[in-house]
């Protein structure tokens, strides 16, 4: 024989399954090495499919890719998809680095046959060439070699073929790999006999070891093949090695909100069956022992639990435990509550569009892990249609959310770690909603037929709105509630929210969800809300345009006068409320605006502007693939708040901020004198101050390794350091492969970074000011009141004893002071002409 250490034995423990009598004797004297090397453990493992719970999630020790496609039924293992190489990854047994032999076999059989194409097997030495060392990068990227049998008459182990017999019997059959590995090259021999007892074998010699992960493999060679099913799964050999820290599941991950004192727990499970437990525990380390805090049930339709503690403690650190039971065991998933920084500034790290290309984002997850924020928001796609490698499956319902689960679950696995201790904001944009672009014109629908000739250039969402419901569950369910949250008519649940940790107040809103559609205004087919052409002023305008939607927009309008426990207000949403991309997409398209970008609809963004100006509001978002910081002008340049928009975590659609590029008049250029930076005016009439912009390489395409493709294209993270106590913001925004072990420029994005003060985010010039106003007690709320009016015009916790309040009209003011049962109202306040002016309050 070929494989020079090969030696049969009878009779081991870990046979061959016996499919039917004629298997009693296929294998009964042949079964698998006697394995020489005395000095090297001898491992196994064995799965018997037919032992599980009906179910999609195949267990803790397997991955499967597309998750959806593959599922426990009829006491087997069967797959029902059209991807090629769709995989079942075993996770927790993996081929080590050394020589040596392993040996793996299966029960395999034909589900649904799609004329003479199709084939399944196996796959070995599976690892991504990026990111050698990382499992979950080999679960989607990784090449292995792939082997098995295929429906024209082959039996295969990479490009090697022979004939199978006459008449072979695909309904049943067994699939026998043996390996032997050295330095430099390893000898395979996979044989397979049916139910018949038909077989034959074949040899072949890979040059170089073969380590990494195994998988079962169908369509190994072909896309829209016929599906198979799998049963009795067994390895052995001293190459396998037991990693049980690379299972995953069944409690995938959490994550959590603490604000005034609740705190709410999301946890996320796969998709289980309907015979397994349907509950979960949250225990709580109380002097050293764990003990049982709640119970919550799983939700059928997202798999995720809710956990809500209230008059909660933040005054230390708590460890928490959740406890689930699963096959007969017993799974843990543990981390810690932590406490509350309420005597320092809150590091907020800021993350958007997760694109497949650079998953699992190994260097940028473990940069923050090193950054350690306080609080972490991802503003949005946190999966893409393209995610995994397979595209999403829209329709029918049940499985469309399956499809968005086992995508979503990508984004889990990432940063599961990170969001375990710390508490965490998600938000999901148009891509977690299976869009390229959402205008939601307030939960409205868009027929699968209207979207195949429109695509994404219209007002509505495409997918149900149970859907819809269960990306809001597993990305926001977590959030803090609001009072009378808004179901819209369509059924869609709505996520805005306020949160307030570490003395910062956050308005949690979408800016997509309730957004007018580009057909209200630019009638036509194809890309409408792409401008390739100047406009007349105004012409993209109208009163019946919506941007926030009426109640998300008296949410804000309130949100601004609660100071409760808050110094400091920070707007979260999606994207930024400017058009500063100018080119776009892989031919560096150059646009003169865009309607997707938050600059548009111009006067109903100005309106949410205006209101969240009054509080002196910094604004966060993502979206944009690229980092920019960016003051806003409302009717002058400057004259509002300012925004950070994060850099992607994985660029894929490649934009550019390159204004000077196509002759845009510029002014007001920052000293620092980067190009692309100063005032300039976008398409929709809005003066946009860009501080800085995080462009990519043009030569992005050329470069092969996935990582340094990433910092190529402008990925990264935000970091915004919240000083209550100074009031001051400080942004910075991280390169994908920075190394943090050293400071320097060349970790961050040029231009950054900045800090400005809470105050800078009004920047409107006043008319006159009202009398120094001087306080008993220090930090007080102040609410000032056109009387004239009866317009807000401004609501702001003041730092110190001290205040000079601006105002921008000729008119009486009134000023509310205080909080509680301590506030006070001073009404018929001028404008002074006496710099020395006090009023004591």
């Amino acid at each position: 024989m070929v494989l020079k250490r090969r030696k049969f034995i009878k009779n081991l423990s870990l046979a061959v399954p016996m499919l039917a009598i004629p298997f009693q004797s296929v294998f009964a004297k042949e079964s698998w090495f006697n394995f020489e090397n005395k000095n090297t453990k001898v491992l196994s493992f064995e799965h018997d499919f037919s032992k599980v719970n009906d179910r999609i999630w195949i267990g803790n020790s397997f991955w499967s890719v597309p998750m959806e496609d593959w599922e426990i039924k009829n006491k087997r293992l069967e797959f029902s998809g059209i991807m090629k190489k769709a995989r079942l990854h075993l996770l927790t047994h993996t081929l080590n680095i050394d020589e040596g032999q392993f040996a793996m076999t299966c029960e395999i059989g034909l589900l649904d046959k799609n004329e003479n194409i199709g084939s399944a097997g196996f796959s070995v030495g599976i690892k991504d060439d990026t990111d050698p060392e990382s499992i979950k990068a080999a679960c989607y990227f990784g090449k292995g070699i792939s082997m098995g049998v295929s429906l024209d008459g082959k039996l295969f182990v990479a490009e090697k073929t022979v004939q199978l017999p006459a008449g072979f019997d695909y309904q049943k059959f067994v699939l026998h790999l043996e390996v032997s590995s050295e330095v430099n090259k390893s000898e395979i021999l996979l044989k397979v006999t049916d139910q018949k007892g038909h077989k034959i074998e074949v040899n072949y010699t890979h040059n170089g070891d073969i380590h990494g992960l195994v998988a079962l493999e169908n369509n190994c060679n072909e896309k829209n093949g016929s599906t198979f099913w799998f049963n009795a799964l067994k390895l052995q050999g001293n190459k396998l090695q037991h990693v049980p820290d690379n299972s995953f599941g069944p409690i995938l991950w959490a994550m959590y909100t603490l604000s005034r004192g609740t705190l709410k727990l999301s946890v996320q499970l796969p998709p289980i069956g309907i015979k397994d437990s349907q509950k979960i525990e949250l225990q709580l380390s109380k002097n050293g022992k764990w003990k049982k805090e709640a119970v919550s049930t799983i939700d059928s339709a997202s798999y995720s639990a809710l956990f809500t503690l209230t008059n909660w403690d933040a005054n230390q650190d708590i460890p928490y435990r959740l406890v689930y039971t699963i096959d007969g065991e017993l799974d843990n998933y543990t981390g810690v509550f932590r406490k509350e920084p309420l005597d320092r500034a809150l590091l907020f790290g800021g993350l958007t569009c997760q694109q497949w290309q650079g998953f699992p984002y190994r260097p940028l997850v473990e940069n923050l892990e090193k950054s350690n924020p306080d609080m972490l928001y991802f503003s949005g796609d946190q999966i893409y249609e393209e995610n995994g490698g397979y595209f999403i499956k829209r329709e029918p319902e049940d499985k469309a959310i399956l499809s968005y689960l086992g995508k979503w679950f990508m984004f889990g696995w990432a940063f599961g770690n990170v969001m375990r201790d710390r508490p965490t904001v998600c938000t999901p944009d148009d891509h977690d909603v299976f869009q390229g672009n959402l205008w939601g014109d307030g939960g409205a629908s868009i027929s699968f037929e209207k979207w195949k000739t429109d695509g994404d250039a219209n007002g509505g969402f495409v997918q149900t709105p149970k859907m819809i419901n269960v990306v809001n569950k597993t990305q926001c369910g977590h959030l803090p509630m609001v009072s009378n949250q808004e179901v819209l008519p369509s059924g869609i649940t709505t996520w805005y929210s306020h949160l307030v940790y570490g003395r910062i107040s956050f308005a949690i809103v979408s800016d997509r969800a309730f957004k007018s559609g580009p057909e209200k205004i630019r009638p036509g087919k194809g890309r409408i809300d792409h401008i390739t052409e100047r406009l007349k002023p105004n012409e993209l305008e109208s009163e019946t345009l919506n941007f926030m939607g009426q109640s998300q927009f008296n949410f804000l309008e309130h949100w601004t006068t609660d100071w409760e426990g808050a110094d400091m207000k920070i707007m979260l949403s999606q994207t930024l409320f400017a058009n500063v991309g100018t080119h776009h997409g892989g031919q560096k398209q150059f646009l003169y605006g865009d309607m997707d970008s938050g600059g548009w609809p111009k006067s109903q963004r100005d309106a949410v502007l205006r209101v969240v100006r009054k509080a002196c509001t910094f604004h966060i978002n993502g979206d944009q693939h690229l980092p920019f910081m960016v003051q806003y002008g409302i009717e002058k340049a400057r004259d509002a708040g300012w925004t950070f928009c994060t850099p992607a975590t994985s660029t894929g659609y490649a934009r550019w901020g390159q204004p000077d590029l196509v002759n845009n008049p510029c002014v007001d250029r920052p000293e620092h004198n980067l190009p692309n930076t100063g005032c300039y005016r976008d398409i929709f009439g809005n003066e946009n101050y860009i501080y800085a912009v995080g462009n990519p390489e043009d030569d992005f395409n050329k470069e092969p390794n996935r990582y340094v493709k990433c910092q190529k294209k402008s990925s990264g993270y935000g970091l915004v350091t919240l000083d209550q106590k100074e009031r001051t913001i400080k942004m910075e925004a991280i390169r994908f492969l920075a190394d943090l072990s050293i400071d320097s420029d060349e970790n961050r994005f040029p231009g950054w970074p900045l800090t400005i003060s809470q105050f800078d985010n009004d920047g409107r010039r006043p008319f006159g000011y009202l009398p120094r106003l001087t306080f008993e007690k220090p930090n007080q709320v102040i609410k000032i009141v056109n009387q004239n009016t009866q317009e807000l015009i401004q609501a702001i916790r003041v730092k110190g004893y001290n205040y000079v309040p601006e105002v921008y009209a000729l008119a009486s003011y009134t000023l509310v002071i205080g909080e509680g049962e301590e506030e006070k109202t001073i009404y018929d306040v001028e404008i002074s002409s006496d710099p020395q002016a006090v009023l004591m309050v």
